[in-house]
This record gives structure tokens, C-alpha cells and sequence, in this order.
């Protein structure tokens, strides 16, 4: 989207918010801070706001403090656009940048970045958990009884906009247009959860992008906006594979006939 085309629809600021347990991941410090100072000499979309919405949340309160943040720009501030950054994410310093010159006020006014949650795939037997990186791009799909829900997309092309039914709030950029019509139609809703036609509850994100069907409001991911996900893991054997260029040792020479071997020497981690 050229800057006219912002000025025609707003004022082309983004409001920035994140949710916190008084707590953050170094990784999106740090992330922050270079974008920060990249949005200072460029087109000053952050740093020209009064500074973004800093949420304490809770445990149980994450719908109300997602809720809260999206009031708050709407009611508070004339601002184009809105951010969601969750304090767990690492990105580019040019995040908002792309992520606003992919979008688009009418045809795709909700873009969110590449993300990837940590799936639980069941106990490794020594007190942990399997994990599996999952892509945040759900598309809809019918379970075996018929009942329509999200399902995820497993491959995707590479730096590209992909339109998807449902996608996580970790890296999320929102227009106006498309939270005032959520607005209008639903009330302040917008991540309250709703259920699944058997009974489940959807997760809070998954809501907001059921609520953007509702009113047919295209979500789009930008598979080259690429984040990472602060995650505890547990590693083991399972998860290793000899890398393709690992060296090959050279075997140690012979010691002559009749020594006594000498002390082993430790050898420092690669």
C-alpha cells in the first residue's frame, strides 16, 4: 500500500500493543529496540504514537486485556492501524513496515506474520513432552462427522501473501475498518471465545478470525514477515540428525608398542 493511499484512509500510524506477565523474552526486547530505532529513521509509524499499549495480563485475563487494547486504540487514539506483539516473539526490524506495505484497507485488512506455535504430541517418558512446530495458518475443514472448524495448513509458498480462514494474534496487524465493523456487528467482542458446533471452546484468536468471516473480512498471512516463538523444549536423541557437513573425526595415530596410555584430555564443546 503507497503512503497516499494511507493518507486517503487515515492517518497511516500504528498503534503498538502487547499483553505482559510483567515479564518478556530477551529475543523481543531486543526485537523492539531495533525496530524502534529502524521506525525512528524511516516512516516513524510507532514512534510517532504516544507509545504502545503495555497490558498486564494476567493469568485467565488474556481475552479482556486483548479486548481492552483493541478499545482503547479505537476509542483513544485516530490511529490507521494496530499492532498485537506477543512478549514471546522475535522479528525483523522492519516488521511493521512490510507488514503495512502488504495490507490493504479494503481487499486485506488484517495481515498477520509468519508464526509457528509449539504442539505437545504426548510424554517423552523421562518426565517431558514431544514438541512440534505447527504453523499459525488454519484453513477451514470438516472433522468426520461433519462438524466445520480450523485445521492447519502444513505447506505454504515462501515470502508470499496467503489468504487463510484463521491465524494467531502473535504478530498481528489490524486496519480500523475491519475492527469497527467487528464493532458494530458483534459489540467489543472481538477475542471473546465462541464454540465449536460440538461443544468445544476456539481459542481466543481463532475467534476473532471466525468473527472476520462472519462479515466476510479477509485475513491474509505474509509467509516471508517471519518471527520466532520463545519456547521451553526438551531435546533427545528423537530430535537429532548428524549434520550434512558435520566433520569427519581423524582417527587418533597408533601409540607405540608397550606404552602406557596418558591422561584423556577434556574436549571443549563445539
Amino acid at each position: 500500500m503507497s503512503e497516499s493511499s494511507a493518507s486517503a484512509t487515515g492517518d497511516g500510524m500504528v498503534q503498538m500493543a502487547y499483553l505482559h506477565p510483567h515479564t518478556v523474552s530477551h529475543s523481543w526486547h531486543e526485537s523492539v529496540m531495533r525496530l524502534a530505532a529502524y521506525d525512528a529513521v524511516n516512516n516513524g509509524r510507532i514512534v510517532g504514537t504516544q507509545g504502545p499499549y503495555m497490558i498486564s495480563c494476567s493469568t485467565g485475563a488474556l481475552v479482556e486485556s486483548r479486548n481492552l487494547a483493541v478499545r482503547r486504540w479505537l476509542d483513544e487514539t485516530p490511529h490507521e492501524w494496530f499492532w498485537f506483539i506477543d512478549t514471546d516473539m522475535g522479528f525483523d526490524a522492519d516488521t511493521v513496515d512490510r507488514l503495512v506495505a502488504a495490507a490493504d484497507p479494503a481487499e486485506r485488512p488484517v495481515v498477520g506474520g509468519l508464526c509457528f506455535a509449539a504442539r505437545e504430541m504426548g510424554a517423552d517418558g523421562m518426565g517431558g513432552r514431544r514438541l512440534k512446530p505447527v504453523p499459525t495458518l488454519y484453513m477451514p475443514a470438516r472433522d468426520p462427522h461433519g462438524q466445520i472448524g480450523f485445521t492447519t495448513r502444513w505447506e505454504f509458498p515462501d515470502n508470499a501473501l496467503v489468504q487463510v480462514a484463521g491465524t494467531g494474534a502473535a504478530c498481528l496487524l489490524i486496519h480500523r475498518t475491519a475492527a469497527e465493523k467487528l464493532r458494530a456487528q458483534h459489540g467489543d467482542t472481538w477475542f471473546d471465545p465462541v464454540k465449536y458446533p460440538d461443544g468445544r471452546w476456539v481459542s481466543e484468536d481463532l475467534s476473532f478470525c471466525w468473527r472476520l468471516s462472519t462479515l466476510q473480512i479477509p485475513l491474509f498471512v505474509h509467509t516471508g514477515v517471519k518471527t520466532t516463538h520463545h519456547k521451553e523444549v526438551w531435546i533427545g536423541a528423537e530430535d537429532y540428525t548428524v549434520p550434512v557437513d558435520a566433520p569427519v573425526p581423524t582417527p587418533a595415530p597408533e601409540p607405540p608398542a608397550g606404552a602406557e596410555p596418558g591422561p584423556l584430555k577434556e574436549v571443549a564443546d563445539a
